[in-house]
């Protein structure tokens, strides 16, 4: 079963091996072309509905009027009336006939259709179904009515269009609108045909029940050349069924010699263009698979993209919120403790000036007060208290900066696109980053931040966004230099040497023109190669181990960058030489 709204090159494949078959046990071409329009009518389907797909199947193919038998010859004298037809002329004649109407599978029970006489290139004009479906298949009026011989090899051996109505409601190519196409529901009529060695055209005419593209049109087109094969044995004789001949495998079907080499001359062009035709349609076909492997890759990646977009959204936004609730419930007791250790700074200091004073007019205390001087130190306490609310002052001050950062880094209180100082951001990124630079152990020192800031202009950007791609390509930098395979020097003495090496990473901003500024974080990690650099922003791309990294750090940042803010972002990195980000951003937001 094949569905014609989805036709494939299999499936004309396996149509044309039936039809090409289907006259190997044949006695006539009446005999063939039944069973050609059969097999088509019970195998095209409609596989949504599961229900045949043509209402009307006929096999039509030219005859003269000495061949048409006794009773064809008198169907035509009916319908020329006192015209006396010549022996030459030409006559489209109905051979076989299938369709969902009990009268419509049988070529004698039709009315109008059993012979249309060819008499004359006006008469067929005035039949716009016939005059387009001639037309359509490559055909002059004048090689039907009357064939050149000279000119049939040339012909036969051309591949012919196919005859299509995509749309029958209303056409003018297709009449009975209202006694067939509308109660019969046929949404398009597709034809096929050829002309054989005699100048004879044969057609196969489908009215379907369904709205059928043009890719599958396309691909029923060399069926054509299939059904010529199937009937190529009959062109001489065994036209129509109901005489006492022999099988075809059981007599040869031509006469004389000349016969015998036109036969097989047309065999061998037949099969040639049918050759010709299925790589033709192979090619197309495979055209057509790469431009849809193509759009399904591109919208793949637009799926991923969207994925990678919402859960980054998801993701900041959620990080966001978080941050922003944990600055804000930090800072409000931060700010008061801060506030008030100056005045606990000042008391004590003022505490201890009567303390002093109570020493200096009072030398001798009882015994029980210089117990307790002499137990608690009473000279170290003070001193020591003082540097006790110097360092509480230190900390309380830390702890402001770094809810400071916080709510830097999240910026979900500000515009979505403002100007920003960029070097804020990225001191804010470091300062979050600032417990991961710390030593982790001994063969882990200290991370170096090394800055290069040159003078930058106001940004305008989304800061929140910008400061994410910092975290990302710092966050690399800082798995890098402690997950690697290099290893640093920790020995003092060793920093003196001029091979020195420690774990650093190199922040540098310039100004590259009156549009642009360039940031550039650069590690001396341990590097990678070109094949890991090149996919280093595809989705879902990791170097880390499994549970470690998601793959989507360094491609949510070139989405930020690249298409968020119409900036540029690269790569430079060799194995065992570091790697460096370089990112480009315009001074004024651009439309991506």
């Amino acid at each position: 079963m094949h569905d014609l709204k989805q036709f494939t090159l299999r499936d004309m494949s396996e149509c044309g091996l039936a039809l090409r078959h289907l006259g190997n046990e044949a006695n006539s071409m009446e005999e063939t072309s039944n069973a050609i329009i059969q097999y088509l009518y019970n195998n095209l389907i409609d596989k949504q509905s599961g229900e045949k797909a043509c209402a009307l199947i006929r096999f039509f193919k030219t005859q003269s009027y000495r061949e048409l038998t006794p009773e064809l010859q008198e169907y035509t004298h009916g319908m020329l009336g006192n015209h006396v037809p010549e022996d030459s002329l030409k006559c489209l004649t109905l051979l076989a006939t299938i369709g969902q109407l009990p009268e419509w599978n049988s070529r004698h029970q039709s009315e109008k259709h059993q012979v249309i006489p060819l008499f004359s290139e006006e008469m067929i004009a005035r039949i716009p179904m016939i005059f387009q479906l001639i037309q359509q298949l490559g055909l002059n009026l004048g090689t039907v009515i009357r064939p050149d011989p000279n000119l049939l090899t040339d012909l036969e051996q051309r591949m012919y269009n196919v005859f299509y109505v995509p749309d029958a409601l209303g056409s003018p190519y297709i009449p009975s609108q209202t006694s067939f196409v509308i109660p019969y529901n046929i949404k398009s009529v597709v034809g096929f045909g050829g002309l054989l060695p005699s100048g004879n055209i044969f057609v196969i005419l489908m009215f379907l029940k369904v709205e059928v593209p043009r890719i599958s049109v396309d691909l029923l087109r060399p069926l054509a050349l299939n059904v010529k094969m199937a009937i190529l044995p009959f062109e001489n004789d065994r036209i129509f069924m109901g005489h006492e001949q022999a099988r075809v495998s059981e007599k040869p079907v031509t006469t004389t010699d000349n016969e015998a080499l036109e036969y097989i001359n047309s065999q061998i062009a037949t099969l040639t263009q049918l050759l010709d035709v299925s790589e033709q349609s192979t090619i197309s076909q495979s055209d057509r698979l790469e431009q849809t492997n193509t759009y399904l890759q591109e919208t793949l990646q637009e799926l991923q993209s969207t994925q990678i977009q919402i859960v980054h959204n998801e993701k900041m936004s959620s990080l966001g919120q978080l941050v922003a609730g944990i600055a804000h419930e930090i800072n409000n007791p931060v700010n008061f403790l801060h506030g008030n250790l100056k005045y606990a700074m000042d008391y004590t200091h003022l505490i201890v000036q009567i303390i002093q004073k109570y020493q200096d007019y009072y030398p001798e205390p009882p015994k029980e007060i210089q117990k307790l001087i002499q137990d608690h130190e009473l000279d170290f306490l003070t001193k020591d208290l003082a540097k006790l609310l110097n360092s509480m002052m230190l900390g309380t001050k830390r702890i402001t900066e770094i809810v400071k950062s916080l709510r830097n880094f999240s910026r979900l209180d500000e515009a979505e696109i403002k100007q920003v100082y960029i070097h804020e951001g990225i001191d804010s990124t470091l300062m979050i980053l600032e417990h991961r630079l710390r030593a982790r152990d001994d063969r882990y020192p200290q991370i170096q931040i090394i800055k290069e800031y040159n003078q930058l202009p106001l940004i305008e950007c989304c800061p929140g966004q910008i400061n994410q791609v910092f975290m990302n390509i710092l966050t690399n930098a800082i798995d890098a230099l402690q997950d690697g395979s290099k290893s640093w020097f920790i020995d003092n003495d060793q920093l003196e040497k001029p091979n020195h090496l420690l774990p650093t990473i190199h922040i540098r901003t310039e100004v590259i023109d009156q549009e642009w500024v360039a940031i550039s974080i650069a590690d001396n990690g341990c590097g990678m190669n070109e094949k890991v650099c090149a996919r280093l922003f595809e989705p879902f791309f990791t170097t880390k181990p499994v549970g470690k990294g998601t793959g989507l750090g360094l491609s949510i940042s070139y989405q930020i960058i690249v298409e968020k803010h119409s900036g540029q972002i690269s790569c430079i990195s060799d194995p065992g030489e570091g790697t460096e980000f370089i990112i480009k951003i315009p001074i004024k937001a651009k439309n991506p």
